[in-house]
C-alpha cells in the first residue's frame, strides 16, 4: 500500500491561465508514481472541458483509490477531504487557483470542492502549494476557442466548414456570422483547420489586468502559515521534490 508521501491532492479552479502547463506538471508527477486526488469546482469542471483537457485530468484522476476526480456532486460536504485533515497526503496543490478561491480561503470561505479541500489541508498540517492566476498587476493569458467575426465579416462564406464539421453543436452562426457557444464547446479543435481564412481561433494571447484588492489577496494568503505561493506550475516540481526526498 502507498503511503501519504506517495499520494497528492489537486485543486482545479474555473481558470484558464496557467491551466495547460498545470495538467503537464499533474501529468509529469503521475508518471513519477504520485497518486493523485483530484478536487474540482463546478467552474473548473467547464474549464477543463472548454479548452479540451477533461480527457487528461480524467485519465489523472480515473476512479480508483486516492484517484479520484471529487466534484460538487459528490456532496456539499466533500467528505473525502477529510482525508488532508488525517495527513493521508504529501502536500495539496492549487493550481491554477483563480482570484475568486484566493479570496475565499483569505477569508476563511469554505464552499467548493478545492476550498473545502485546502481548509482541511491547513487544519491537518498538509502543506499547500498555491499558484494564483492574478499575482502580477498585468500579465498575458490564452483564449479559449473563440471566432474573429471581423476576419468572418470580411468574407462572409456561403458555406461554413466549421459550423458543419462542430460534434456537439457549439458553432453557431449569429447574425450571419460564426459564434462559438462555450456552454457546448468540449476544445475538440475540430474547427480550427475547417476555416480557410484562419477565422476560428484558440489559445490566442490576450492582456489581462488584475484589481489591487486581487493582489493584497494573494500577499494576505502568502501569509498564511503552512501555505507557499509560486508564480508557476513548473515551480510546483522542485517543491514535490524536496518534500518526497
Amino acid at each position: 500500500m502507498k503511503s501519504p508521501r506517495n499520494r497528492l491532492a489537486w485543486c482545479l479552479t474555473g481558470a484558464g491561465h496557467k491551466l495547460f502547463e498545470s495538467v503537464e506538471v499533474m501529468e509529469e508527477l503521475a508518471t513519477r508514481g504520485f497518486d493523485i486526488t483530484v478536487f474540482i469546482s463546478q467552474a473548473g469542471l467547464e474549464v477543463i472541458r472548454i479548452y479540451g483537457l477533461e480527457g487528461r485530468v480524467r485519465a489523472i484522476a480515473d476512479g480508483s483509490y486516492y484517484r479520484e476526480l471529487v466534484t460538487p456532486s459528490d456532496g456539499a460536504s466533500c467528505s473525502k477531504a477529510g482525508r488532508l485533515l488525517m495527513g493521508k497526503y504529501l502536500a495539496l496543490i492549487a493550481s491554477p487557483a483563480t482570484a475568486n478561491t484566493v479570496a475565499k480561503v483569505v477569508h476563511g470561505i469554505a464552499d467548493t470542492p478545492p476550498t473545502i479541500a485546502i481548509a482541511q489541508a491547513l487544519k491537518g498540517g498538509v502543506p499547500v502549494f498555491v499558484v494564483p492566476t492574478d499575482i502580477e498587476p498585468e500579465y498575458e493569458t490564452e483564449t479559449p476557442h473563440v471566432v474573429d467575426r471581423d476576419v468572418c465579416a470580411a468574407h462572409k462564406c456561403g458555406d461554413c466548414k466549421p459550423l458543419d464539421s462542430c460534434p456537439t453543436g457549439a458553432f453557431e452562426l449569429l447574425g450571419g456570422l460564426g459564434h462559438i457557444n462555450l456552454a457546448k464547446c468540449i476544445g475538440c479543435s475540430r474547427c480550427l483547420p475547417e476555416c480557410p481564412f484562419n477565422a476560428v481561433k484558440f489559445r490566442a494571447k490576450v492582456k489581462a489586468k488584475c484589481s489591487p484588492i486581487d493582489l493584497e489577496n494573494v500577499r494576505r494568503l502568502s501569509s498564511i502559515r503552512g501555505v507557499t505561493i509560486l508564480r508557476r506550475p513548473r515551480d510546483l516540481i522542485g517543491e514535490i521534490e524536496k518534500l518526497s526526498t
